[in-house]
């Protein structure tokens, strides 16, 4: 007979390290890959409710077949998001996503905005005009100088935790605020309810172009993780 035992000494993590493909998905809240299909790729979470969008092939380099979600850079057309997990996200957080802008859209378009009622904790909103990418949250806003090229897939990933708010693009990180006074956990969260292609909290400054590949972690990825992701 063979009994099996586990090693206290080893860690499959720290002695083994997971395959960037397994390491990814760890810390998922949601995965809404967006390639045909409106549903979250982890299951803990309701579909994408899609208006006036629609998928369409994404023309992003190689990948023949591939899909994407476009928006028409009007109000009346977005995709709403409802996380039923989104108190998992509490003292850490990232947001990874393909993006590519098509056109002006309104003024100040959001990409994506997650709206808890008031500007508290849970407020998060990504938005790119005219060139320029903005970063924000309830208590903070990070500009960035770089200039994104309209019709140009990106990818960008944004993290927030108690020391530092940092912002990358095709794997590079492009800005970083160290936060000198470390913030309580708490003051980390994630509102439940979010619209990707405007703002959440009224029908405005709409987003014109196409995003993929929306994921939700409760950590902060790091600098492998991210270049993973940028390079698939």
């Amino acid at each position: 007979m063979i009994i099996g035992f586990i090693s206290k000494g080893c860690s499959p993590v720290a002695d083994e390290p997971l395959p960037l493909r397994d390491s990814v998905r760890i810390g998922l809240v949601a995965h809404y890959p967006m390639n045909m299909a409106p549903n979250d790729a982890t299951g803990n979470n309701p579909d994408l409710d899609i208006i006036n969008s629609g998928f369409k092939l994404s023309g992003r380099g190689n990948k023949a077949g591939e899909y994407a979600l476009y928006f028409d850079g009007n109000s009346s057309s977005y995709a709403r998001l409802y996380l039923n997990n989104a108190r998992a996200v509490n003292g850490a957080l990232t947001i990874s996503f393909w993006a590519k802008e098509m056109g002006p859209g309104v003024f100040s378009p959001r990409v994506f905005e997650f709206w808890p009622g008031n500007f508290g904790p849970g407020f998060y909103w990504f938005n790119w005009y005219q060139g320029k990418i903005k970063w924000a949250g309830s208590d903070f806003e990070a500009p960035i100088d770089t200039v994104f090229t309209r019709g140009i897939w990106y990818h960008f990933v944004v993290t927030h935790s108690t020391d530092a708010i940092q912002i990358y693009a095709n794997g590079k990180r492009i800005f970083r605020s160290n936060l000198l006074n470390s913030i309580p956990p708490a003051a980390i969260q994630l509102a439940r309810y979010a619209e990707i292609g405007r703002l959440a909290q009224r029908p405005a400054d709409a987003f014109h172009g196409a995003v993929l590949d929306f994921r939700i972690y409760n950590r902060v990825l790091s600098q492998n993780e991210i270049d993973y992701l940028s390079g698939q």
